[in-house]
């Protein structure tokens, strides 16, 4: 265990009331609680102190010194983690009708707020405090009395503690991809960009306590640009090790033989491409990061997102849709997926109709029949990094050893490795998989790189190569794994060399 100091939110009725963008969000998140100690200091707290606005001229509450440092202190400080307890979140789809006050009385349609019903207080663990600090958020968390809605009444409690990593509930902080929760937590800058914003609000309301248009009551006015500024994004989760970026492969096979042209490298990409608009359109509503691929500003919400690769397999080659699951996929996510292709699912590529039939689950380690030796790419890949950096050696083995490095993020991260951007992390990268190992040799095509890439931006450089890839220390024996550009859709798939002789 480690020295930790320990904030403590019990909602009085144990249920929790707060979202983002309409969406109900399952616990508080630490710029909620941040923004909370930021009014108790300054906003609504009886610690706060006159102070006088030259721009309003008139004034306004100001935060104390010691108190104002302590909230600073909670934004320098990035949280260790939360200790939640056992929640469940509830949205309505029913409406309510409630009689507004005014001149010509009316019903008001709106929709009941999605809540968290809660088995206990959250409790957010950040790094040890200097006493003054301690001392200065004891005296504010006193004076908190929402966290989210304001329905949502809270009791909080600073105490310095012990943190136990391995309790019940507990979710790490973590910049890495993964299960979990995604909370915004509270940057430098924020305390005095809130306590900016709440000044304009006044400043910009005073003398205007009206009623609405019509008679009707006047709706609240929220200040504009404060919601995300200054927080970043920040999974909460609990870590395990990876030890393939697949645990699953779901085999699809075709009502009957696909023509030759469609399993030619060159189509694999789109016909990938063709299989997941067929598996969108038949979830329909509320498509999970894990098929949609899409994460908001960080790719924190999931593991990652599934591949899809046309191929050929058995000793009689027969063709078939390979969907790679990534490790520690949500319950729910993957019994969606399963729901939507029960049935099996109607593909259009090129004006031809294909039936892939109900999965067929088997294990992504050992996928391939051959284990160990050297693999090749199936499809060509597209290079993440094109390109050369600026005085240093940069070869397109180089580039191809660097994309197994990219496929293979969850397993390094879990064995370490922290991950980065630009030349210098890349060239570092590189360094560090040949230690393990890792050897490449590449061949550039000729042929135009976009057809073995889904998407680009105008203006980005493509390169396409063949590649023969030896995984070292990272090769767990035989299993799926696709690098470049496109690994999600059809491209770059690694097959072991002694399969292609076949």
């Amino acid at each position: 265990m480690e020295e930790a100091l320990m904030i403590s939110v019990r909602f009085t009725r144990d249920a929790y009331s707060g979202g983002e963008y309409g969406a109900p969000e399952p616990l508080p998140s630490p710029a909620r609680l941040h923004a909370a100690f930021a009014a108790a200091a300054a906003a609504a707290g009886p610690w706060a102190v006159a102070q006088h606005d030259t721009r309003a001229q008139r004034e306004v509450l100001a935060a104390q010194d010691e108190h104002a440092e302590a909230v600073r202190w909670l934004e320098e400080h990035e949280p260790l983690g939360i200790l939640a307890p056992a929640f469940r979140t509830s949205t309505q789809n029913a409406r309510r009708y409630r009689l507004r006050a005014a001149r010509a009385p009316f019903l008001a349609n709106t929709p009941f707020e999605p809540f968290t019903a809660l088995g206990g207080p959250v409790v957010y663990a950040w790094p040890p405090a200097d006493q003054p600090v301690a001392r200065a958020l004891q005296e504010l968390a006193c004076e908190i009395t929402h966290v989210g809605r304001a329905e949502a009444s809270v009791v909080v409690r600073v105490n310095p503690g012990r943190l136990d990593r391995a309790a019940v509930g507990f979710l790490a902080h973590s910049e890495r991809r993964g299960p979990g929760l995604a909370l915004r937590v509270a940057r430098p800058g924020r305390f005095d960009a809130l306590m900016h914003a709440h000044r304009e609000a006044l400043r910009l309301s005073a003398g205007r306590h009206a009623s609405g248009s019509r008679g009707k009551q006047a709706p609240d006015e929220q200040p504009a640009g404060i919601g995300e500024l200054h927080t970043r994004l920040r999974r909460f989760g609990r870590d395990a090790a990876v030890g393939w970026p697949y645990s699953e492969a779901w085999i699809l096979r075709p009502d009957r033989a696909l023509e030759p042209w469609m399993l030619r490298p060159q189509a694999r990409v789109g016909l990938a491409a063709a299989v997941h608009r067929a598996l969108v359109a038949a979830i329909a509503d509320d498509v999970p990061p894990l098929v949609s691929g899409r994460d908001g500003d960080g790719p924190l919400r999931g593991p990652g997102h599934i591949a899809i690769h046309p191929t050929v397999l058995g000793p009689e080659r027969s063709p078939a849709v390979v969907l790679g699951l990534p490790a520690a996929v949500p319950d729910a996510d993957r019994a969606m997926l399963l729901e939507a292709l029960s049935g099996g699912l109607r593909v259009s590529y090129a004006r031809r109709a294909v039936a892939l039939s109900a999965p067929e689950q088997v294990s992504a380690v050992p996928f391939w029949s051959e284990t160990g030796g050297p693999l090749a790419t199936e499809v060509p890949m597209v290079l993440d990094v094109p390109g050369t950096p600026r005085h240093a050696p940069w070869t397109l083995d180089d580039a191809v050893v660097c994309s197994v490095g990219y496929a293979m993020r969850g397993v390094l991260e879990s064995q370490g490795v922290g991950w980065g951007t630009g030349w210098e992390f890349r060239r570092a990268l590189v360094a560090q998989l040949r230690q393990m190992g890792v050897t490449a040799r590449a061949r550039r095509l000729s042929s135009a790189a976009s057809r073995y890439c889904h998407r680009a931006r105008p203006g980005d450089l493509l390169v396409a190569v063949d590649a023969l890839v030896s995984l070292g220390d990272l090769d767990a024996g035989g299993g799926l794994l696709a690098i470049g550009r496109a690994r999600h859709l059809g491209g770059g798939l690694l097959r072991p060399l002694a399969e292609l002789w076949r």
